[in-house]
């Protein structure tokens, strides 16, 4: 973030935010699907010996969706409703490509995950994220500092990476038995997979109208360079609670997946219960991190141009932390099965976000954008609350919850105490400030998370 917002302009961001979100379409509503069902019976297809035969016709299915995004973007492209502000020829290599390539890197290494590899998946995880940093600033500084060649250079650094993972992987799946020889994919296997599919489609395109749709309105009511600016601040609250949610998330779902592979309904729903109550309170501490910090936290990861983005950051953390909170709901659906159940959340969820922006942005600008999305956001998770939870057996952990409060105001009362007695206009107490504050937001965390590393170790 740093680095991009010192290279590139708000414009330019703005471009950036445009593209990513259009692939981000795509994605949601005709890869993620079919990427969730993988995930779901990974376990079941490596105990057969039959991963490397799926995951084949897998990548001939994202051929397919490539060309769907190349035919759809001309026309949408065309019509004139969203301003690119790069060329069409552009817009269709790197999404396309991006949902092909980047779409392999992500399926291929975090399976690694799945399956046990936990360092290769790291190691991987890590060298796709350097390689991709390293292309897109080469490219700018080198070519044009352009939201084209930044796109670019994450492209070149997830394909590479992506290659290598999918060696990798293959290397580890077990090979096809005699006992076992996959059959050609029939009509049986596609309505599994369709009855799974169709709801997850719907409530990840859904989903993509509440968190992302906004972004086509906002560049046509206040320009690119607001929406680069509002991006910015949003993307660093997103980029460490992903980066939290990435941590736990490969840490406690290869267990909830396995413990889930056998159907049965107790031991799933003990399964989510665990998850939840090592994930929620630790998310609402993270979340009263970030918005504590938000000041320093924009001085530290954005340009000098972008500045004025501090006030995106806390609408970005609570905005995302309503996301992982319908994420972590959103896996009893997954659990059980009945991807229906997500259709009525993710339909709120859109029509409130779209209908709060309209309405909000002529008043507050930039900002009625933020409480657009955090209003939208907590009435789907409200909505799932009440529909879901009752599946098993209660809700989210309370008193843990409770606890996380209690630690959260613990770390504004420092924050605003070193804020009090130190000078905050140097640059090296700009850092120190988050420093030591995230020691202590790190010794609570591991407060909060050792019990259940403890029963992942005995698991």
């Amino acid at each position: 973030m740093r680095v991009a917002t010192t290279l590139l302009s708000p414009e330019e961001m703005g471009r950036v935010s445009l593209v990513l979100t259009t692939v981000a379409f795509f994605a949601l509503f005709l890869v993620n699907p079919v990427g969730m069902f993988i995930n779901r019976r990974l376990h079941a297809w490596q105990a057969n010996g039959v991963t490397r035969h799926y995951l084949v016709r897998y990548v001939n299915y994202l051929l397919w969706v490539a060309l769907i995004a190349a035919i759809g973007l001309p026309l949408l492209y065309m019509t004139g409703l969203v301003n690119f502000g790069i060329s069409i020829a552009w817009l269709i290599f790197l999404v396309c490509g991006s949902l092909l390539f980047n779409t392999i890197n992500q399926t291929a290494i975090p399976s690694l995950n799945l399956l046990g590899d936990s360092r290769g998946f790291v190691l991987l995880s890590v060298a796709t994220i350097a390689a991709s940093f390293a292309c897109a600033t080469l490219l700018v500084q080198k070519v044009q500092p352009s939201a084209q060649y930044w796109l670019l250079g994450l492209l070149i650094g997830q394909t590479f990476m992506g290659a290598v993972g999918t060696k990798v992987l293959f290397a580890r799946l077990k090979k096809t038995g005699m006992l076992h020889a996959p059959s050609a994919i029939n009509r049986q296997h596609l309505q599994v997979l369709f009855s799974f599919a169709w709801p997850v489609a719907i409530a990840a395109g859904l989903g993509w109208v509440q968190g992302q749709g906004y972004r086509y309105i906002m560049e046509g009511q206040l320009g690119l360079a607001q929406l680069g600016l509002f991006v910015a601040g949003y993307g660093i609250s997103a980029g460490m609670i992903a980066g939290f949610e990435s941590v736990l998330t490969a840490y406690f779902q290869p267990r909830l997946y396995r413990d889930v592979s056998i159907d049965h309904p107790v031991r799933q729903s003990q399964a989510w219960q665990r998850y939840a109550a090592a994930v929620i309170p630790s998310l609402l501490l993270t979340v009263a991190f970030i918005v504590m910090l938000a000041p320093e936290l924009t001085r530290i990861f954005l340009g000098e141009k972008f500045q004025s983005a501090a006030a995106y950051v806390i609408w970005g953390a609570l905005a995302e932390a309503a996301r992982v909170l319908m994420g972590i709901y959103s896996l009893i659906a997954h659990v059980y099965m009945r991807t229906r159940w997500l259709i009525l959340p993710n339909l709120i969820g859109a029509v409130c976000s779209i209908a709060f922006c309209i309405l909000l942005i002529p008043d507050f600008g930039a900002a009625g954008v933020g409480m657009g999305l955090v209003s939208s956001g907590f009435a789907v998770v409200v909505t799932m609350h009440v529909l879901l939870a009752r599946h098993v057996g209660g809700g989210s952990p309370i008193r843990p919850m409770l606890m996380a409060g209690v630690s959260a105001a613990l770390l504004w009362g420092m924050t605003l105490g070193l804020r009090h007695l130190l000078d905050t206009t140097g640059w090296w107490l700009i850092v120190g400030i988050p420093a030591v504050v995230g020691v202590t937001y790190l010794g609570l965390q591991y407060l909060f998370l050792r019990q259940h590393l403890t029963d992942k170790r005995e698991a």
